[in-house]
């Protein structure tokens, strides 16, 4: 069997952070090259010409635009690169590649999604990756908020091995250019056009957001449409613990902490968290935390400038009611 193995770097939305992208390049380029492989970087956007410069100087094989809108939602996205990806020019050797996103909570979701469209193994976020042979790519991460390691053992063409990370490659420059391609929708279009139509977040985003409501392990899931409400009252946000986003009762967009998200509002209500360093890693140290939780010893009243030992059940919906009565003249 052929022990090279292509790696392909994925930027589904181009110009967010230019040195992140340039250092996930090179580290395909140096992943390829360990195993005589060969490297790609697959771009959607317009903002082609800065990409292509990055990628001649991180010294890739090859270079390839996909000319799809702007600001398009990950499911969009994702069927715009597998159907990039499954195209003929692409295609060949696929079974067998590593494919990088850089580490982030919209690409990671993009990245596990992606790996399922294709039939391959989604690695989740990724430290690093050590070929031991031939036929098999450990990928090595962290788990239990780095408290262990983790080595996951990848087949070779057993599908495309898709990762997140926060890339530290150099730049291998190459004699000759780099080769660019434009990958051609139109005879793929079927494959995702009927999913382009933008569709608006019903809720708002934490980027930005002035307050937070969090919710976590100790809230249940039922508290999250009451987390909603009064976020939707307030002008704020909800966001969601790890094991809370873990539990499903909350998409993994609004998780909060060392692996996810990172917010720095005025106010951060966290109802149900107990405050471990993880998430406590996900909040400006600025922000002020007020805490409502059934658990007097719970870390996050060490930290709180306002705590409620209590239920949320008897101290949200007094809070929205408060919310609802018109202050007296």
């Amino acid at each position: 069997m052929s022990d090279t193995r292509p790696v392909y770097a994925l930027i589904p939305a181009c110009g967010t952070d230019s040195n992140a992208e340039s250092a996930l390049m090179a580290q395909a380029r140096q992943l390829a090259a360990q195993r005589d492989g060969i490297s790609h970087v697959i771009v959607a956007g317009v903002c082609i010409d800065n990409v292509l410069a990055q990628a001649h100087a991180a010294g890739l094989d090859h270079a390839w635009h996909i000319a799809v809108s702007a600001n398009l939602q990950t499911h969009q996205l994702v069927d715009a690169f597998a159907a990039a990806l499954e195209a003929s020019a692409l295609a060949e050797g696929l079974r067998n590649a590593l494919v990088l996103v850089l580490a982030g909570t919209d690409n990671e979701a993009f990245a596990g999604a992606l790996a399922a469209r294709l039939s391959g193994t989604p690695l989740g976020r990724c430290t690093g990756f050590t070929f031991v042979s031939p036929t098999i790519l450990h990928a090595h991460r962290s788990a239990y908020g780095n408290r262990l390691n983790v080595t996951c053992a990848v087949a070779a063409n057993a599908g495309p091995a898709v990762a997140a990370v926060r890339p530290q490659g150099s730049p291998m420059p190459r004699d000759r250019q780099t080769e660019i391609h434009n990958v051609d929708l139109i005879d793929i279009r079927d494959a995702y056009a009927t999913t382009l139509t933008p569709h608006a977040e019903r809720h708002a985003q934490l980027e930005g957001a002035n307050i937070v409501i969090a919710g976590g392990r100790g809230s249940g899931e039922a508290a999250f449409p009451a987390l909603y409400d009064l976020a939707e009252k307030l002008g704020g946000a909800v966001g969601a613990s790890l094991p809370a986003v873990d539990a499903g009762w909350a998409p993994v967009n609004r998780q909060i902490g060392i692996s996810g998200n990172y917010v720095r509002p005025n106010i951060y209500l966290a109802i149900g968290i107990s405050g471990t360093p993880q998430h406590l890693a996900g909040i400006d140290p600025h922000t002020h935390i007020v805490a409502i939780n059934n658990d007097a010893d719970a870390n996050i009243f060490n930290v709180a400038q306002l705590g409620v030992v209590g239920e949320w059940q008897s101290v949200l919906p007094a809070l929205i009611q408060a919310l609802d009565t018109p202050a007296a003249a």
